[in-house]
């Protein structure tokens, strides 16, 4: 996987941790793992964070460039959305926008979406007992 595949998806994690409109200590600590696995410094990592927080343009770039690895990516991308043990609707949205841009199915993704769902509630569940 090359460095700017890589530098792609931590800017599209970025836009989905921020997509609610706050980055969680849980996201931001799976993105700084993201980082350190490319070399992308702390300053750089923040800045990618504040602009997806505050510019919906930033959002739009990731749509036009992020293209190769489908699967692969999406994986990485829920896995962030998924680390506050809840899925925001402004996350699905994100990552729906994000799917189309890869060229998966709808329905691919509407399977993996309900799959994430179910093992989320699982987990809630059996925290709860």
């Amino acid at each position: 996987m090359s460095v700017m595949y890589k530098v792609e998806i931590l800017r599209a994690a970025c836009c989905v941790a921020g997509a609610d409109g706050e980055a969680t200590k849980d996201e931001l600590r799976l993105l700084m793992q993201l980082a350190d696995q490319i070399g992308v410094g702390q300053a750089s990592l923040q800045a990618m964070v504040d602009r997806s927080l505050k510019d919906r343009e930033f959002w739009e770039e990731q749509f036009l460039l992020l293209k190769t690895k489908p699967e692969e990516t999406l994986k990485i991308l829920l896995k962030i959305a998924m680390s506050d043990r809840e899925l925001q609707d402004a996350e699905c949205t994100m990552l729906r926008e994000f799917a189309k841009r890869l060229g998966l199915a709808s329905d691919r993704f509407d399977r993996v979406l309900q799959q994430a769902k179910a093992h989320l509630d699982s987990r809630g569940t059996s925290e709860s007992t």
